[in-house]
């Protein structure tokens, strides 16, 4: 495959492999979603079995989206991001091999679609812009905020990964009180453990010495698995994903990712792959380590309980877990003991500062994991008072003749609409027919004719349809509408 790039001779640019218009982006991006493989999902699909290459993105999306420039914080689980991700997932993914347990011919021929040369060219191609798309606000927030900042040293390093533990301790503490508190609390617990195994299959829960670059050109390869190292937090993890009845085939699950979740893999997948970042890559971990031990170490035998203990000799040795206080110091020790010192020592204040970036822009992609994972929950847990909203709100369109913008939808039997989000709230009004929807994993609302459902933006969503022809309605729900009738 040849591609040519739109420079002038002598040009160089350290950042970016061309520059492309917006129509070029749109151009390049249609044609790696027309690999088969990213084709939107069929009925069957819901959960991905023993099939590593298949990667529903909803590409039809991409003839009114654009990527070619950054969003804010508030946007960041906006439709934009969740499909931008779900490709930079798929292109970071075919830089390492993954086999189904059955590798039949079907198998074999996704595998030569995944690794071919086109999707891996084509994918290399866009992977820049779709990061700075992604990641922009991210690095612009932490280059404000380190602009007055001096050099920092492995003491300001340790004091920051001491409140980044605390902050993250907090999160944890209220995501699982917000699973314990919700009425299907065995549903809460499997969509946020989704989230928690997807994380693992891109990058360990723990830092380690052995990802420290040496002269051998060794490192990261902790990240590989060729070195890997364990601790008992993944035992713990072992038996909340043993609770949910989850299998481990790789993104089997890949329709229930947040947004947010698929951010925190990709900048650890970017980090890693990059040489020029592998110091802000070991920042990331070092906060990924914080974050492991608050939810995980520190909540993860009750979120197992949530979800249906087994009942086992390992279950028990793996939940007997010392004070979370005690261990998260230790463990901020340790870090600066075997990572944040040896990096002084061997690489001086270039690879602290870059440590220090790392950390602090995966620490704001947590944060906004923390909010998108929260508010997701919330509506997970408020079904009947999204229906009531619902309700009200076309009443008040029916009553009042308010102008409403609106999407009419016809569908046919086991027609499916692979996860998504919109970037405006809405409702979903049935006409006829009847449709099987659902906004977390394992949990079901089965609609029929004259049902209604508040979907507000940004919240993770699909359907399927049960009936010969299914027709329904999304009327836009302005601020102004739900204000004054919702």
């Amino acid at each position: 495959m040849t591609l040519i790039l739109k420079t002038k001779p002598g040009d160089y640019s350290a950042e970016l492999p061309a520059e492309f218009s917006a129509g070029e982006l749109s151009d390049y991006l249609s044609a790696y979603c027309a690999n088969p493989l990213f084709r939107s999902a069929r009925f069957e699909e819901l959960e991905i079995d023993d099939d590593p290459y298949r990667r529903p993105v909803r590409p039809e999306d991409l003839s009114f989206l654009r990527f070619d420039r950054p969003f804010g914080r508030t946007d960041a689980s906006r439709l934009s991001a969740l499909i931008g991700h779900r490709m930079l997932l798929n292109i970071h993914d075919t830089a390492k091999p993954m086999y189904a347990a059955d590798m039949t011919p079907e198998r074999w021929e996704e595998h030569r679609l995944f690794y071919g040369e086109r999707n891996r060219v084509l994918g290399e191609l866009v992977r820049p812009l779709l990061e700075e798309h992604v990641f922009g606000f991210v690095r612009e927030a932490v280059a404000e905020e380190l602009a007055d900042r001096p050099e920092p040293g492995v003491a300001s390093l340790r004091g920051l990964l001491t409140d980044l533990a605390e902050r993250r301790a907090h999160a944890a503490e209220e995501v699982v009180g917000l699973v314990a508190g919700a009425g299907a609390a065995a549903e809460a617990a499997k969509m946020t453990a989704v989230q928690l195994l997807a994380g693992t299959l891109n990058a360990p829960l723990r830092v380690s010495p052995l990802m420290i670059p040496t002269s051998g050109g060794n490192g990261t390869a902790a990240l590989t698995g060729t070195r890997r190292e364990t601790h008992p937090v993944d035992d713990v993890l072992g038996v909340v994903l043993d609770a949910c009845g989850f299998g481990l085939e790789p993104h089997r699950y890949y329709q229930y990712y947040l947004p947010s979740t698929l951010a925190a893999m990709n900048y650890l997948g970017s980090t890693a792959r990059d040489p020029g970042r592998v110091f802000e890559f070991l920042g990331a971990m070092c906060v990924r380590t914080l974050d492991s031990l608050a939810l995980i170490g520190g909540h993860g035998g009750r979120l197992a309980e949530l979800a249906g203990t087994p009942d086992s000799p390992r279950a028990e040795a793996a939940l007997a877990r010392t004070a979370r206080e005690t261990e998260t110091a230790a463990t901020v020790e340790a870090i600066t003991r075997t990572v944040l010192e040896p990096l002084a020592h061997r690489f001086g204040p270039p690879a602290l500062a870059a440590v220090d970036r790392g950390a602090r822009e995966y620490a704001l992609l947590l944060d906004v994991h923390h909010d998108d994972l929260t508010v997701q929950l919330r509506w997970i847990d408020s079904a009947e008072a999204y229906r009531a909203k619902a309700e009200r709100l076309q009443a008040a369109i029916d009553e009042h003749h308010i102008p409403v913008a609106l999407d009419t939808f016809v569908e046919s039997w086991e027609e499916c609409s692979t996860t998504h989000v919109h970037d405006d709230d809405r409702l979903l009004v049935i006409e006829s027919g009847e449709m099987e929807f659902w906004n977390c994993f394992s949990g079901m609302h089965k609609f029929r004719a004259g049902d209604k459902l508040f979907i507000p933006k940004h919240r993770l969503h699909g359907s399927v349809v049960l009936s010969g022809e299914c027709v329904y309605h999304q009327p836009v729900i302005t601020a102004d509408l739900d204000q004054r009738y919702g």
